[in-house]
């Protein structure tokens, strides 16, 4: 190399500079601060975060066992194993009190947390309620812990900044941000009582039970579930749910309180009402209002169709039901009807599910209990009492009341359900069902319930 060409390459060196943002840019500064905003807010709360190792029993789950057990099926992954799993969750309050879903511990025999500062604690499963796929948590330590608030008002705006702390794929304390999607979406997975907030926050497995941040440093939601289309693999494609806090508050505070979730209900059973040409908003069709319950002291009628909830429009019978269930009981609610040409509305207080089925009369001297079930034969009294619909089924077995908290109410199953089988066989009187049933750890029943027959798959009863 020649020297002018030597020297020619040096200066060219020496003048160039790196690439330099014109600090007078529009609006930098405003970046700048939102940039520091998201730095401080991350700092703030991750500490309040953990991470959770549930250690599990056979990964398998019941009802297939049982299935397995009856009909000779081969299962993956053999029998009695013990799997782990994870999970993300929050501290909310000084005294170790940890929020995560119920999902994430479901099953477990032991839960380990581990916090941001790798302090790790074997942890007490307090309460859990399956419903709402939320649980209870707590951790003893000497130290003091962190620990952030659940926000009281249900403000939160469509547009508004979020964060999420989780544990995706096990990355530890991964925090993203995003934005409310929207508000209100129900009718999403199998949880009866569903009112999630939607955001595209970026979620994976392993943030369930995490918490969603405002920019304030409160807890808004629960991070619960992610939207998965065919041949993603589970994983994130931008759309995310989270139980909003006012719900995730009061089931806390239930929980603590009285051991279990108390069910809302405006005592009436209801079937779609699509759209059609001569009608083009959706509803749902009263089919039977409990005598002296919340709806019937109201002045509903069974042929009325409600269109409208706290001026919220109901597009069907889940949607009502899930309304219902997040409001919570002894919440009035204003509620709009039609009947025949007349458009009619009421305010209506919420009664507690168990009180406006059961309490009003009390079950027959001959009642059998099972699994938390109080059952006689169905016959015209039990299906007055009730208001069944015809036509009923010709054979069955009442279920009369429903103990709280136990694995029957786990299941699905209600006051005023007809339980018609045990798997394939039929059932009409409760002396089969305790046969058919005994010396089984589970046990699927067919149900009906205003004239639909579902499954509920009853576990846990060794």
């Amino acid at each position: 190399m020649t020297l002018p060409l030597l020297l020619l390459l040096l200066l060219n060196r020496a003048w160039a500079a790196p690439v330099r943002v014109p600090q007078d840019a529009p609006g930098l500064e405003i970046a700048r601060a939102m940039n520091q905003a998201f730095v401080e807010v991350a700092r703030a709360v991750t500490p309040a975060t953990v991470y959770i190792e549930a250690i599990k029993g056979d990964s398998t789950s019941p009802g297939l066992l049982e299935l397995s057990n009856e009909y000779r099926l081969p299962l993956p992954g053999g029998r009695g194993e013990t799997t782990p799993s994870s999970g993300s969750g929050a501290l909310i309050s000084a005294d170790g009190l940890i929020l995560t879903n119920h999902h994430v511990i479901a099953g477990a025999k032991a839960a380990v947390v581990t916090l941001h500062d790798q302090r790790s604690y074997h942890a007490e499963i307090v309460a859990v309620d399956a419903r709402t796929d939320l649980a209870l948590l707590r951790v003893k330590s000497e130290q003091e812990l962190p620990w952030a608030e659940l926000a009281e008002n249900d403000d939160l705006a469509v547009g508004e900044l979020v964060v999420a702390v989780g544990h995706p794929f096990d990355f530890p304390f991964t925090v993203t941000t995003g934005i409310v999607s929207a508000r209100g979406r129900r009718n999403l997975f199998r949880n009866e009582i569903q009112d999630y907030i939607q955001t595209d926050t970026a979620l994976n497995p392993g943030s369930s039970g995490g918490p969603l941040f405002n920019l304030r440093g409160q807890i808004v939601g629960v991070n619960t579930a992610i939207f998965t289309p065919p041949g993603s693999d589970g994983q994130y494609a931008g759309v995310s749910f989270a139980i909003p806090s006012p719900m995730a508050r009061r089931i806390v505070d239930e929980l603590l309180e009285a051991g279990r979730v108390a069910r809302a209900s405006l005592g009436l059973s209801t079937r779609d009402r699509p759209a059609s040409g001569a009608q083009p908003k959706p509803g749902v069709e009263v089919t039977r209002v409990v005598p002296g319950g919340p709806a019937d002291k109201a002045g509903l009628r069974a042929g009325d169709v409600v269109r409208q909830v706290d001026g919220e429009s109901i597009l069907g019978s889940e949607d009502l039901r899930g309304l219902v269930l997040a409001r919570g009981v002894a919440t009035s609610l204003e509620l709009s009807w039609e009947r025949g040409g007349r458009t009619m509305s009421a305010r209506v207080r919420t009664g507690e599910e168990v009180e406006v089925l059961a309490a009003k009369s009390p079950p027959p001297s001959g009642a059998m209990a099972w699994a938390g079930l109080r059952l006689v034969a169905l016959n015209e009294q039990g299906a007055s009492v009730f208001a069944l619909p015809a036509p009923l089924p010709e054979r069955g077995v009442l279920v009369w009341s429903v103990d709280p908290g136990s694995p029957s109410e786990m299941a699905g199953v209600r006051p005023g359900d007809v339980l018609v089988g045990v798997g394939p066989e039929p059932l009409g009187l409760p002396a089969e069902l305790l046969l058919a049933a005994a010396k089984r750890g589970t046990v699927s029943l067919r149900l009906w319930r205003d004239g639909e027959e579902l499954w509920a798959v009853v576990a846990g009863l060794r």
